[in-house]
């Protein structure tokens, strides 16, 4: 049939091409479009099938990743919760510079200065600290070279992290009325005499020197990009992201090596929260910032227990009071006629503010149950979050028995504060709470969603400021400008070096005749000079010393040696079972054993030869060659570095003289650096009394 068919069309082709011709074209078309409706049909229903197969896998790798992150953050609070458990909050260590046969002599949370603080009292405000390791609520960083500035939280603005200066203490009165400079330093030593001895009947010293508490604040932020902790006129972050910043935190840890100037500090990230429908995470940046607060109540220095480091004292040979006015001496701030929920600390620190500033008022609940202020037994006063604290008390006994609570599970050290500010990561938790309904029903479940922000802090140290900041006797020009001084190719030198004036960063005011006694210069670290040569307004050239803070100021005639700043800072590992254990060992045997130190300490006297510049050199000698050397034989020993130099030195002891010398230095006589050549015995006790 189909035969038959195809010449009739054919036929028809040759008669009337035009109509069969759209014929034609109508039936394929036809026939085509059938077909693709066909296949759209079943295409469509195949692609619903695939898009609802992907829309599935997406979910679930959603799921995946969602689940994945929340494990990270739990891992991550596993090791925070690791670390909260070996120790309380606190500094674990310090950079280490030197080592030695026994492991005591490397650095720990010495160096050998207490938390690696030194002398920057050439400038106005700035408080000399190096490189920390530190741990705050199991979170463990450490920080860049510190050497932070005396500024608080401002009381007129509540922006984050917003400061002002602490105000000088005025000089008094009876210091500025002497007509000459010799009258005006006798008065000023009795001042200083009245606060060394704690004696208002000699001057009435607490209006004069003020007592501030500096500290360490560490939150986990939201910032996306890198935030200096806080200024210094010395360091800052060497990054410009927080990524690279890690990076280069990985070479260091890598290769070992070390920035030179100290400006890399290891500040971690962390997941705080995961969207477990989307597997969206929320990342927060560790940062710090050192601070201080002034104190305003009186502060005795009896006060300050000085705690007993013997890694110092074996090594230097020095006994507990022989160390208390060293770098290395630390101390616990503790008032015996307190209770423990109401210390000395708590006192302080209730009136230090959080990232809200002073002025806030802040609250919450724990567990639907109102925190009250522990420091008040006998009254329920809801407690003002915003200020750091480190317990509460509830008005019902907790299941220990006692109404008391102190913050975290076993750390004294741990204080908190709450904050609105919206750049701190905030914590975002359901919290609930059971009520028994009766005694036989089960418990009703009430629930609040809240996001919560906190900050921690930990003290540092307790600097005294004192007049000398603002005393001025030679009515010396204080430029704003730091090149002001130094024109002309001034120095601080002698004649025409002397400088015009000085400046926040050169800040020498104080008559060099104040001091009886040479410079600690123990430390290269340190930025001090002995003195200046400085031109006053009547034309004179004087001699004068640094006024900014200093951690134990030089000899006074009469006087003695002052101390100024008081490390108080925690140490990590004395929360720890085995230090407790040691420090209970340390009580029990100290005072019943005695022996000679297993090392004497000697310095080299001070030169101020140009170069290498002003600066002395310690060495140490066993107690064994001590004895040697006092019955009359000679002793070679190697001085510490100092101006990046050591010397070889050959010492002797005059029986007539009682006095100790070198008669070689580097193979020969005399220094070539200047070092005269006699030599002080530093390490006094019972055992190191001369024949």
């Amino acid at each position: 049939m189909m035969m038959m068919m195809v010449p009739g069309r054919a036929g028809c082709l040759q008669l009337q091409v035009p109509r069969c011709l759209l014929l034609a074209l109508a039936l394929c078309v036809s026939s085509v479009l059938t077909r693709i409706i066909t296949h759209t049909e079943s295409t469509s229903d195949r692609h619903k099938d695939k898009s609802s197969n992907f829309e599935n896998e997406l979910e679930h790798l959603r799921k995946v990743v969602a689940d994945l992150s929340k494990q990270v953050m739990m891992q991550q609070s596993f090791i925070q919760e690791r670390v909260r458990t070996e120790g309380f909050s606190g500094v674990k260590i310090v950079r280490g510079v030197n080592t030695g046969l026994q492991n005591y002599e490397s650095a720990s949370h010495l160096s050998p200065a207490a938390f690696a603080i030194h002398d920057h009292s050439n400038y106005d405000r700035t408080v000399g600290l190096g490189e920390m390791s530190v741990v705050l609520n199991g979170v463990a960083f450490r920080t860049r070279h510190n050497d932070y500035q005396l500024v608080q939280p401002s009381r007129t603005s509540s922006l984050q992290h917003a400061v002002e200066d602490i105000p000088f203490p005025d000089v008094p009165p009876e210091v500025l009325n002497k007509p000459t400079v010799p009258e005006q330093i006798q008065e000023m030593r009795e001042w200083f005499q009245a606060f060394y001895k704690q004696d208002k009947s000699i001057r009435d010293y607490s209006k004069y020197f003020k007592p501030v508490m500096c500290y360490l604040e560490g939150a986990w932020t939201l910032d996306e990009n890198i935030e200096e902790p806080f200024f210094s006129e010395r360091h800052w972050l060497d990054a410009k992201s927080w990524e690279e910043l890690q990076e280069k935190n990985r070479f260091i840890t890598y290769t070992g090596v070390k920035h030179r100037m100290e400006n890399i500090a290891f500040l971690p990230t962390t997941i705080v929260s995961v969207n477990m429908t989307s597997g969206d995470t929320v990342y927060a940046q560790w940062n710090y910032r050192i601070l201080c607060n002034p104190i305003n109540f009186e502060l005795p220095l009896s006060f300050f227990h000085q705690e007993d480091d013997l890694s110092y004292r074996v090594d230097s040979g020095q006994t507990m009071k022989e160390s208390a006015t060293t770098r290395a001496a630390r101390f616990k701030l503790f008032d015996p006629t307190r209770q423990q929920n109401n210390q000395i600390l708590d006192e302080i620190f209730a009136s230090i503010p959080g990232k809200e500033n002073h002025g806030a008022n802040l609250s919450y609940t724990v567990f639907s149950e109102t925190m009250y202020d522990s420091r008040y037994g006998d009254s329920n006063i809801p407690l003002n979050t915003a200020y750091y604290h480190r317990s509460y008390k509830t008005v019902k006994n907790g299941a220990g028995g006692i109404a008391h609570v102190a913050l975290g599970f076993n750390d004294e050290n741990m204080w908190v504060a709450q904050t609105t500010q919206p750049r701190i990561a905030p914590l975002g938790a359901e919290r609930c709470s059971y009520a028994p309904l009766d005694r036989t029903s089960r418990t009703s479940r009430q629930c609040m969603n809240a996001d919560l922000r906190v900050s921690y802090a930990i003290p540092l140290e307790v600097i005294y400021m004192t007049p000398l900041t603002k005393w001025n006797p030679y009515n010396i020009t204080i430029h704003n400008n730091t090149k002001d001084a130094f024109k002309d190719g001034r120095n601080g030198g002698k004649g025409p070096k002397a400088l015009h004036g000085v400046d926040r960063c050169h800040y020498y005011l104080t008559p060099l005749e104040f001091f009886s006694g040479p410079l600690d210069t123990s430390d290269p670290a340190d930025t001090i000079k002995g003195f200046l040569y400085v031109l006053a307004p009547d034309g004179e050239v004087k001699r004068v010393s640094s006024s900014g803070t200093r951690i134990v100021m030089q000899d006074m005639k009469d006087i003695g040696k002052v101390r100024l700043r008081y490390p108080i800072a925690p140490v990590h590992d004395e929360g720890s079972s085995v230090w407790k254990e040691l420090n209970a060992l340390k009580d029990k045997v100290k005072d019943s054993v005695s022996s000679a130190p297993l090392s004497v300490t000697f310095e080299m006297s001070l030169t101020v030869q140009e170069p290498p510049g002003e600066h002395t050199h310690t060495f140490t000698v066993t107690y064994q060659e001590f004895t040697t050397l006092t019955a009359g034989h000679s002793v070679k020993v190697t001085s510490k570095e100092a101006q990046g130099h050591t010397h070889d030195l050959t010492v002797i002891y005059d029986r007539k003289t009682k006095t100790f010398t070198y008669t070689l230095c580097d193979d020969v006589t005399v220094c070539t650096d200047g070092h005269p050549r006699a030599i002080t015995l530093e390490t006094r006790n019972t055992y190191t009394k001369l024949p």
